[in-house]
């Protein structure tokens, strides 16, 4: 960066607090926030779910200059998004908002002359005083507003309607946050066309893919539970997640009959916190597991034959996928899904959009071993390629252009509340 942009005062707004990375959007936030505080002076400000262990505020306090996380009730949540649904502005921006958050929000832009706003997702974008006081710097991370189209198509009334709503509603603030930005970016190509929508030349948005890190395994001994299980098919995912239970009950109650009739030893393993009953169900069918939290999630993707994601709703970039590559365990998602990655059959990973192709993609690896061993192989230079390094460097030379761009844009309201 140029003298002088070394060391930026950043202020970090995120919808859901960056620690620990152990899911999706947070493994995102994690890496970009730990990144950008090892060179500017980063105040964080963000949402938790319940109230911060000790090992959190150790890795956020010994991250970051000045932190504010607030723990906003459900209570209240759903109250916003009421509120939202009457005055026509998105649910989820409801779910995410509080006066006292935009109140500190207004305290700290007032206290310290930011060199730039970063802002993680577009929810926050809602806190973005008009005119912005610093250059808006925005990581949408992948088009929300596709996803709630996506889960419109899946729904029956009156989810459909409410669904429908919400993806109008975000597609609209995406464009104006996308307007007001000086940068954008999102995880993967396809979401840059999709958060552009009908108008690719209101705004620019840049691919920041994910990158991947790769636990130590040289202290941990293979369990014999795990050994047990093999051969076995694994789906991995938070299963209080719509498109992962989705997924994993689509998976148990279509694909795996079929490739249990040429491989009958063969067991489907869902590995995952928070099951609801839908999946937990899944154990009826002979062969399917249910495990559950666990902390051995890469020795359950590492010792795995097959890896499956067959994702019916698929927005960014699926990090369940790459979990799994980085390892050399195959991987058989839909072409949506493995679009996202930008990887293909060379690193192991395989598309499927039937349930009979599915089934026959799973029966041919589980038959080719030679192949197995082959991806085992490249698996080194799969994670050299999925490192955080590269992504990391475009986004520091993005924010170096965000910075020395001039004049700001005339910006506009984001949202009304």
């Amino acid at each position: 960066m140029e003298t002088g942009r070394d060391h930026m005062q950043i202020l970090f707004l995120a919808h859901r607090i960056p620690y620990p990375p152990d899911k999706g959007e947070t493994i995102r936030s994690f890496h970009e926030l730990r990144y950008l505080a090892g060179k500017h002076k980063v105040d964080l400000f963000c949402f938790a779910d319940s109230a911060l262990g000790p090992k959190d505020w150790q890795f956020i306090q010994g991250t970051c200059r000045h932190v504010y996380v607030e723990v906003l009730p459900k209570p209240l949540r759903f109250l916003g998004m009421a509120r939202s649904l009457l005055t026509g502005r998105p649910l989820s921006f409801g779910f995410f908002y509080s006066r006292t958050f935009e109140k500190k929000v207004r305290q700290a832009l007032s206290r310290s002359k930011y060199d730039l706003i970063f802002v993680f997702c577009s929810a926050m974008g809602q806190y973005l005083p008009d005119p912005a006081p610093a250059p808006v710097f925005v990581d949408f991370v992948d088009a929300d507003s596709e996803k709630f189209r996506q889960y419109a198509r899946m729904s029956g009334f009156p989810r459909d309607w409410l669904y429908a709503r919400e993806a109008r509603t975000v597609a609209a603030a995406e464009q104006a946050l996308g307007r007001i930005a000086r940068i954008s970016i999102a995880c993967a190509e396809n979401e840059t066309k999709q958060l552009r929508g009908t108008a690719p030349e209101a705004f620019k948005v840049e691919v920041v893919s994910n990158g991947m890190e790769v636990p130590d395994f040289s202290e941990t001994q293979l369990s014999a539970r795990i050994l047990d299980l093999q051969p076995f098919a694994v789906f991995v995912g938070t299963m209080s997640y719509w498109p992962n239970s989705d997924a994993a009950i689509y998976f148990a109650r279509e694909i795996f009959p079929l490739v249990r009739r040429r491989h009958p030893e063969l067991k489907f393993v869902i590995v995952g916190r928070d099951p609801g009953q839908s999946v937990r169900r899944l154990t009826d069918i002979p062969g399917v597991i249910v495990t559950g939290w666990t902390p051995d999630v890469y020795q359950y993707v590492r010792h795995a034959d097959v890896s499956v994601a067959p994702l019916r709703i698929s927005q960014g970039y699926q990090t369940k996928i790459t979990e799994s590559l980085i390892v050399g365990t195959p991987v058989v998602t839909t072409s949506r899904a493995m679009a996202a990655i930008g990887l293909s059959e060379c690193e192991g990973l395989f598309a499927a959009d039937s349930s009979e192709q599915f089934a026959d993609r799973i029966s041919s690896l589980l038959q080719d071993l030679p192949l197995r061993r082959e991806l085992r192989a490249r698996a080194a230079a799969v994670r050299r390629r999925l490192s955080w390094d590269i992504p990391m460097r475009k986004l520091e030379d993005l924010l170096a252009q965000a910075v020395d761009k001039s004049p700001i844009p005339a910006p506009e309201l984001v949202t009304k509340h």
